[in-house]
């Protein structure tokens, strides 16, 4: 039988000369494969927030998983989280579980690191959902007439925004994407800035004031050969307030000759279609959709949570610490969570409790996710305390 041994490795100059093929191999094109100095180039900076693991089989590298540190707005609170990423098996050592393995390992890690929550972009939902992740919904990827916003023009919409390039403003972004969390649930940054690279993040910002304070902005660029027919590409869309959101729409259509396409990144929980008339709204999905999981149900305590009381028999084969009886109870607004030997009020897997703090599925859909056991009164018990929401992600990774 092959021997197995995990590592935690914390920097990336330790970490890249291991990890280096198996995970350009498997998320970027090749050959090549990418120089191991620059990929340590690349990541160097988050020395002190992302920790790696390697699995070695038979001491050789068979599987990877890196794991850095955010910050996430959950139901209005922030809270530390660890976002994964370099999930990656050696194709000759797939298979055989070692995926699994390694972020079980890794689950394990993060939560002595004091992360109480995890999120990630899958490369498969139900391998995921296995370890207790639930799906989100989807960023909408946007286009639009921008013939119809000509009446937003013509009102003098968008003659206040200010533009700049992003990369030598990163610090203006960085700061409005903090600010702006602050009011979206799920958002989550991390806690070290990225490096842009001019070769992909050569970008364009569009800022709206109000009061003097950044209200908004966008983050866009102009793609294609004729200076007529530009495809005017939007890639972050945040506004703090209406006049932000119709000062931007108004900067869109400042640019009605020079370009006849435009395309935007917009959260899931965005309404465009009803931003203005005759727009035209087709839509399709951005991406891949994100996907959250409670690492540690005692972290709970302290969320925001609405009148009630239930307990949970609580199943989490990959954290065992979730297991056990709980008590989810709502005093003077805020969640308290604890484990209780009474008899439990109903039955519920680690991915029920994700999906009932992010808000992404009502509780009477658990018995057909396979997420618990749910009386129709403890659902609306659960339906009160944590109200269906749409998380944002922000990030990606």
């Amino acid at each position: 039988m092959a021997s197995v041994e995990i590592k935690m490795i914390p920097t990336a100059k330790e970490a890249f000369p291991l990890l280096n093929f198996i995970t350009a191999y498997a998320f970027t094109a090749s050959p090549p494969v990418r120089e191991v100095a620059q990929r340590i180039e690349r990541f160097k900076h988050a020395d002190g927030y992302n920790q790696y693991y390697v699995l070695f089989e038979d001491g050789e590298v068979a599987a990877s998983a890196g794991a850095g540190a955010m910050t996430q707005n959950v139901r209005g609170v922030e809270v530390p989280i660890a976002g994964v990423f370099l999930v990656a098996t050696h194709p000759n050592k797939r298979r055989k579980g070692h995926a699994f393995r390694i972020l079980q390992e890794m689950m394990a890690q993060e939560r002595e690191r004091g992360h109480g929550f995890s999120t990630l972009y899958p490369f498969r939902e139900s391998f995921y959902e296995r370890l207790g992740y639930v799906t989100w919904p989807s960023p909408k990827k946007v286009s639009l007439n921008l013939r119809a916003l000509l009446p937003l023009f013509k009102q003098g919409c968008g003659e206040n925004v200010e533009l700049v390039e992003l990369i030598p403003n990163n610090d203006i972004y960085l700061q409005f994407v903090r600010s702006y969390r602050k009011g979206v649930h799920g958002m989550a940054a991390f806690n070290f800035p990225l490096p842009l690279d001019p070769e992909y993040s050569s970008r364009w910002m569009a800022l709206s004031r109000v009061d003097g304070k950044l209200d908004g902005l966008m983050i866009y660029k102009l793609e294609g050969s004729s200076p007529t027919k530009f495809k005017f590409e939007i890639e972050r869309f945040y506004y703090l307030s209406s006049t932000s959101l119709y000062e931007m729409l108004g900067w869109i259509a400042r640019h009605i000759d020079q370009t006849n396409q435009v395309q935007m990144t917009v959260p899931a929980f965005e309404q465009p279609n009803t931003w203005f008339h005759d727009l035209e709204i087709t839509l399709g999905q951005d991406w891949i959709p994100p996907m959250g999981r409670v690492l540690d149900v005692e972290k709970l305590n302290g969320l925001p949570a609405g009148v009630g009381a239930f307990s949970a028999q609580v199943s989490d084969p990959t954290c065992p610490w979730n297991e056990g009886v709980w008590r989810f109870e709502s005093q003077d607004g805020k969640l308290s969570v604890a484990p209780v030997s009474t008899q439990a009020d109903c039955q519920l897997t680690i991915q029920g409790v994700s999906a009932l703090v992010y808000g992404t599925n009502p509780p009477t859909s658990f018995r057909h996710r396979g997420w618990g056991s749910v009386s129709p009164e403890t659902a609306a018990q659960m339906g009160r305390m944590f109200p269906l929401q749409i998380p944002h992600l922000h990030e990606y990774f």
